[in-house]
């Protein structure tokens, strides 16, 4: 590591949109972490408070900066996943530029004035910053199941998430519309999706921790020696994840519209294979029956959410 300056931490008290962050070497990546886009996505935010206790007092100091941001704080607040429009399917330009021009006073929705307030402190990462940027947009989800990424095959993303040891989702980023990861995958920063397991699953937290951990050393931040912990969490996620495919694709998204009456049938876990003909989730149209053979992905077991569940492949590719 290259002759660190001293490192600062600063800390935040709860409720600050800021978590905390760690500089170091100018010269390293930046690693933005953004948690609580949802507001009943608690063990994203509680894990990446537990990087950053991790990482107060080591030394050498991290090479580059460490950023944790938290979206939603009334959300997070009411522990529900918005109060008026889902935060994660607002990233439009066009939305972006009539926020960025509209007075925070005159903004109605609560995740627009959100919003509002955390682009200044994103566009202050991009417009400054030569060296790598990596977003890791923390998630967790409904249905039990194991933790996966969501990515693009871009050979850099791909390069990257192979040293977590959680399987890549391809295609998703593309199906969902208005997403943070994708807007600034555009803006140029290598920006991926973690979805951490089961919103209340004690493992969840544990799981999003040594993910983290994993991206920081495989992005050159941290040196595996002066982390006590990241060869358990590698040990753990290996186990974790070792009967899961590598990469897969998606080849099937279930959108829900209002009134659909839309309810998925019990026992159903991420990456349980099913087969063409299953009888899957019901609405008012009556049965909802799985289109082709794969695994599936995020079932709808919570009352706010627009995506029903998703069937995704092995890659063959």
């Amino acid at each position: 590591m290259r002759n660190p300056r001293k490192t600062n931490i600063a800390t935040r008290k709860e409720g600050d949109r800021i978590l905390g962050t760690i500089e170091g070497d100018p010269g390293g990546p930046t690693v933005v972490l953004v948690t609580g886009l949802h507001g009943n996505e608690f063990a994203g935010v509680e894990a990446a408070q537990n990087i950053f206790d991790m990482l107060d007092g080591i030394r050498p100091q991290i090479n580059g900066r460490l950023i944790i941001l938290r979206a939603n704080l009334p959300a997070l607040e009411h522990n529900v996943r918005y109060l008026d429009e889902d935060m994660n399917r607002l990233w439009f330009p066009s939305i972006i530029e009539k926020i960025r021009d509209t007075p925070e006073a005159r903004i109605k929705s609560n995740e627009r004035r959100q919003m509002k307030q955390l682009l200044p402190i994103l566009d202050d990462i991009e417009e400054r910053d030569d060296e790598p940027v990596v977003l890791a947009d923390v998630h967790t989800f409904s249905a039990e199941g194991s933790m996966f990424s969501i990515t693009s095959s871009d050979p850099r993303q791909r390069e990257l998430l192979s040293n977590l040891y959680v399987p890549m989702v391809f295609g998703i980023e593309k199906s969902l519309r208005g997403t943070a990861l994708g807007y600034y995958q555009n803006q140029g920063f290598i920006s991926f999706g973690l979805e951490g397991g089961q919103h209340e699953n004690e493992l969840t937290e544990y799981n999003i921790t040594a993910s983290l951990l994993l991206l920081l050393h495989a992005v050159g931040a941290i040196e595996k020696q002066y982390v006590e912990k990241i060869k358990e969490y590698e040990r753990h996620l290996k186990a974790h994840t070792r009967h899961l495919p590598v990469e897969t694709e998606l080849v099937y998204q279930h959108i829900i519209e209002p009134g659909d009456g839309f309810a998925m049938r019990p026992g159903y876990s991420n990456f349980q294979p099913i087969k063409k003909g299953e009888w899957l989730a019901n609405d008012n149209e009556g049965k909802i029956i799985a289109q082709t053979d794969g695994y599936i992905l995020m079932p709808l077991y919570q009352q706010q959410g627009n995506d029903g569940f998703f069937i995704i492949k092995e890659n063959e590719g």
